[in-house]
């Protein structure tokens, strides 16, 4: 088998492969096209390369069979988007559906160190008991942040009222000092919440990130967020 890295494509076509098996016991071409949604010239192809791979045994009219580095490299992947799926549906709230396509598209290119982190950071929230305010926070407000919604209800951040929350959906290019306040998170998908004036001056306050940040009113005009339901 050649060592070097194969291509995401190839990853989708083991992870395939292997999860046919696990349901049907085999997989013919026929599976694979349907389960991968191309045809079967693009199946064809595929399959030839990966057997010249050495990751799979394939011939003409005859079932697709993982070898053991296949089977070993198809682990790695499905462990991968498993990790990732459990992540983006238990941290972050996703739907199914999303968090199963954002992980097929992860899975290609994250590495081991930051899965490793990512699994023991999805595994401390959901059992330790010092995290069960963590859990509510999340999943009081993970639903709420969704900047790609509808535009109909979007409003000015000045025109926030005290105690409001609301998502940052898109900072205006006139705004002055862009770059700095995007490095203090004022950027598309981050959650704001007015706390209020703050003691000197044309300011208002802001709880952003876990900290408080004043901004003057002129400038806050120039930000377009949607009210967090």
């Amino acid at each position: 088998m050649r060592k070097d890295k194969i291509s995401s494509s190839q990853e989708d076509y083991l992870e395939a492969i292997s999860e046919i098996i696990a349901i049907k016991g085999h997989a013919h071409t026929k599976d694979i096209a349907d389960r991968m949604q191309v045809k079967m010239p693009s199946v064809t192809n595929a399959l030839q390369t990966l057997s010249a791979r050495g990751l799979i045994r394939y011939q003409s009219h005859a079932p697709v069979v993982l070898t053991a580095s296949g089977a070993e490299a198809a682990a790695v992947i499905m462990h991968r988007h498993d990790a990732m799926r459990r992540f983006l549906r238990g941290i972050l709230k996703l739907d199914s559906d999303e968090a199963n396509d954002t992980a097929c598209k992860i899975e290609h290119v994250i590495n081991e160190k930051v899965l490793s982190r990512i699994v023991a950071l999805s595994e401390a929230v959901a059992e330790r008991e010092d995290c069960a305010g963590l859990r509510e926070y999340l999943e009081q407000t993970m639903p709420k942040i969704n900047p790609e919604s509808s535009n109909d209800k979007l409003q000015s951040l000045n025109k926030l009222k005290l105690g409001q929350s609301a998502v940052v959906v898109k900072v205006s290019e006139n705004l002055r000092g862009i770059k700095k306040f995007a490095d203090l998170g004022l950027v598309s998908g981050t959650l704001v919440t007015m706390e209020g004036l703050a003691p000197l001056g044309d300011l208002i306050r802001l709880r952003v990130m876990g900290s408080s940040l004043s901004i003057r009113t002129h400038d806050a005009a120039h930000i377009r967020v949607k009210l967090a339901e």
